[in-house]
């Protein structure tokens, strides 16, 4: 969808790789070190590329949401983590 986020879908394994890239940034960001990062849900927003709003698993109950920007692949840019929050729940909306 073109301006807004998407409904929420299960993480593919597209999602869970791009998670896995993100984790230094988000554990130096969140002030966490975390045993277990594996996305679990999503939505995408297309921009001058896709933003990712990602629910990622990090043990137990706990979680973490994260928003990546993977820019169009003309661009040869680098995927970016531009925003991450923690102390969320299976339940909480992206």
């Amino acid at each position: 969808m073109l301006g807004g986020p998407g409904a929420a879908q299960d993480a593919t394994d597209e999602i869970k790789k791009i998670a896995k890239d993100m984790k230094g940034k988000a554990e130096k960001a969140l002030g966490e070190t975390y045993g277990e990062f594996e996305a679990v849900k999503f939505t995408k927003q297309i921009v001058n590329g896709t933003n990712y709003n990602i629910k990622v698993k990090v043990g137990g109950e706990k979680y973490v949401h994260i928003k990546v920007h993977v820019p169009l692949p003309a661009k040869k840019a680098p995927n970016e983590l531009l925003e991450q929050s923690k102390d969320k729940t299976l339940a909480d909306p992206l």
